[in-house]
Order: C-alpha cells, then sequence, then structure tokens
C-alpha cells in the first residue's frame, strides 16, 4: 500500500510539470509517458533523441546519461538531484552520467539525448525526436507500460524497438 501511495504521490507530481509542458509544446510536439520501467542491466529502458524537454525519476537503482550536445545553451543545463555528482561518459565528450538509487532528474528547454537505465523508471517528455523502449524480456507484465503520443498505454517490449517518432518531426 506504501509503494501504491508513492507511485500515485510521484506521477501527480509528475503531472503538473507535464501540463506545464505540454501548454507550451510547439505545433508537430508528441509526447511520451514512462510509468514504472524496467530493463536488463545493460539495456537502456529509454534511448531519447529530443528538442523539448523531459523528466523523470527513477525510484530503484539507476543511471542516467545526458548529453546536450557542444553547442548547448547554457541556460538549459540538465539538472540531476539524488543521484550524486556526474561523471563524464564514453559516449561523447559533453555527456555526462549520473548513478543513484532514487534520484529525479530534468533537461528542459534544449535538445538531449538521454539514456534512462534501471527499474523503476518513471518519465515524461513532451517535444519532437526519437525512442527507443525496452522492458523485461522475461516479464511481459510488471515490467513497466508506456504511452507514445497520446496513445493508450501498452507493456514495454522485452526486446528494443527500433527508432520511433515523438510527434510528427520525430
Amino acid at each position: 500500500m506504501r509503494r501504491l501511495s508513492v507511485i500515485l504521490g510521484l506521477f501527480s507530481v509528475l503531472a503538473v510539470p507535464a501540463a506545464a509542458l505540454a501548454a507550451t509544446a510547439a505545433p508537430g510536439d508528441g509526447s511520451l509517458v514512462v510509468k514504472n520501467g524496467t530493463a536488463p542491466l545493460n539495456t537502456p529502458v529509454v534511448v531519447l533523441q529530443i528538442t523539448g524537454s523531459v523528466i523523470g525519476y527513477v525510484q530503484n537503482s539507476g543511471k542516467i546519461v545526458i548529453d546536450a550536445g557542444p553547442n548547448a545553451d547554457p541556460t538549459a543545463e540538465p539538472l540531476v538531484t539524488g543521484a550524486g555528482l556526474p561523471s563524464d561518459s564514453v559516449r561523447s565528450d559533453t555527456a555526462q552520467v549520473w548513478k543513484g538509487i532514487n534520484f529525479k532528474f530534468r533537461a528542459v528547454g534544449g535538445t538531449y539525448t538521454v539514456l534512462v537505465y534501471g527499474s523503476g523508471v518513471n518519465l515524461v517528455a513532451v517535444g519532437s525526436g526519437t525512442v527507443k523502449l525496452a522492458g523485461s524480456p522475461d516479464t511481459p507484465i510488471g515490467d513497466g507500460r508506456y504511452s507514445l503520443n497520446g496513445d493508450d498505454f501498452v507493456s514495454l517490449p522485452g526486446t528494443q524497438t527500433d527508432k520511433r517518432a515523438i510527434g510528427s518531426n520525430g
């Protein structure tokens, strides 16, 4: 019961920023919502390339990689709380990596590549771009659910998807 209360509280907290993000969405923008995503150790639950905004929370153990690129707007710097200091990534010179348990993140108003690993991944994104999604291959239920561009929620796939468009400009 306590876990359900925490999850419901999390989504109510995410709903307000998501509504604010949606209110400033540009024509052609879409959305992605991931609830309680879980994937195997070295497989990201979400691989997101987006021009827009993303906010989220990793409830259990996880890792996030955020790359704002070499031409990033310094006023749109990503923020991760509860995961300690970032480290450099082998992905690129501009990417940073955070690891932890029960951490929050946001990357708002820019162009980002975001990879989220772990279990208990909750995320809301608004903008245009692409996403790859993955869940647990051995758990067709309980590995999380997602909604893309306002479609109904469905279970995360057992293997990573091909790129899917977020919005009509993705």
